[in-house]
Order: structure tokens, then sequence, then C-alpha cells
């Protein structure tokens, strides 16, 4: 039998790959935007499309002949995985618009500026993707070990 066919051998599972896919382009993708700040500036945002590497993960999924990709056990850790991912991003998007409301700005209009909206929605998706793959990928760390 060979990883892919042994549910014994110590090989990744295909969601678990698309974790560590999310989790690793999360980090560069922040990282890149981290970078490009003092050089560019707001336009630094515009690195987050980083993020769009995301949609190779599928490969690790796709269909392989009559194998099982993904079972019970991968799909309830993917929920779980998705939820703590969900509410960590919405938690900061709250938590980012009450501080813009609290924090007293150099500018005292009442106007919600562009640029800002751009930079919560980007970082919100990034906290989305990046706390889902390393949720997922701790959640399987764990099952490995009591296993």
């Amino acid at each position: 039998m060979n990883a892919k066919t042994n549910p014994d051998s110590p090989g990744m599972s295909a969601l678990e790959k698309v974790a560590w896919t999310e989790a690793l382009v999360s980090l560069a993708a922040l990282i890149l935007v981290s970078v490009l700040i003092p050089f560019t500036g707001h336009h630094a945002a515009s690195a987050f499309a980083v993020l769009g590497i995301v949609i190779l993960s599928f490969w690790f999924i796709r269909k392989r002949g009559h194998t099982v990709i993904i079972d019970e056990r991968d799909l309830e850790i993917a929920q779980k995985a998705r939820q703590q991912g969900s509410e960590a991003a919405w938690g900061f998007l709250v938590l980012a618009l009450i501080a813009i409301q609290i924090v007293p700005w150099s500018t005292h209009e009442a106007v919600f500026n562009k640029t800002t909206l751009n930079w919560l929605i980007w970082a919100q998706f990034a906290i989305f993707v990046g706390v889902k793959g390393i949720v997922g990928i701790t959640l399987y760390r764990r099952q490995h070990h009591a296993a």
C-alpha cells in the first residue's frame, strides 16, 4: 500500500495541504504588504493580491481515480477552521471599526476614508485565510499526536 491509500500512513491529507497553503500564502501576503508600506504607502494594499494564490490549493483536492480524498474527519476540521477564521476576521473588523470611531484622527471629518475601508477589507480577508489555515494545521497535528 502506498501513502495515498494507507490510512495509517503519516502523509498529509489533502485538506491539511490546503491549510498549509492558506497559512503560508496569508503570511507571505502580510510580510509583502509590511515590506512595501514604507516605499509605496497606501498602494501597498495591492500586494494583498498574493492571496489569490490560495485558489491553487484546490489542486490538492482534485479527484484521483477511485481514492477517497476527503473524509468526514477532514470535513469536520475544515468546518471548525472556517468557523474560527470567520470569527477572527469579523472580530477584527468590529474592533477596527470601533477603534476608528474612538481614536481621534488628524481630520475631524465624519467621512469614512475609502482607502481605510480598502485596507480593512483586505486585512479581514488575510486574517480569515491565515486563521483558517493555522486552525486547520493545529487540528490536524493534534489528531496525529493523539493517534
